[in-house]
């Protein structure tokens, strides 16, 4: 699998990152821009070992994943079971929160990713790439302003919120 990793300043408590990322699993969509949907399964109501979520990319492609591992306040693993996204065969993903100062946290995610056939990960690595950095960008906004951020709005927001 290849692995990548990225990483965002976030000017909030880790309490309140671990808050959003973790135990509001499910609702993704509201800091995620690639992701208009999202949804608990099987009857979650918050994020926690075993939680999984239904998210959707557009009109058909779409993820579930469950968490896997975590240690609160510190990271979590997520592993994806089904999906329809071309090419892409395995993936899975670390969040790891660290406190760097009052009311400032880093979010690290390292993303691990399996494509069929396998060369595909090179032409696709700069569009997943994308995506993830999209995604927590869309997480620091979110925490910073208590916006949503959507895939019509995020440009307008990247250009002015960085």
């Amino acid at each position: 699998m290849k692995t990548s990793e990225f990483k965002e300043v976030i000017n909030a408590s880790v309490e309140k990152t671990w808050d959003v990322l973790f135990n509001q699993y499910g609702d993704i969509h509201i800091h995620n821009p690639s992701m208009p949907t999202s949804k608990y399964l099987y009857n979650a109501t918050k994020g926690e070992i075993n939680c999984s979520r239904h998210v959707t990319f557009d009109d058909r492609l779409f993820l579930e994943e469950t968490i896997t591992e975590a240690d609160e306040n510190k990271n979590f693993k997520v592993v994806a079971y089904k999906h329809n996204l071309p090419f892409l065969k395995e993936m899975s993903a670390i969040y790891e929160i660290s406190s760097i100062g009052a009311d400032k946290t880093e979010v690290k995610m390292t993303s691990s990713v399996s494509t069929s056939p396998g060369f595909m990960i090179y032409l696709m690595k700069g569009q997943l790439g994308k995506g993830l950095k999209q995604h927590l960008f869309g997480l620091k906004y979110y925490l910073e302003t208590g916006k949503t951020v959507t895939k019509d709005n995020y440009s307008k927001i990247y250009k002015t919120h960085r």
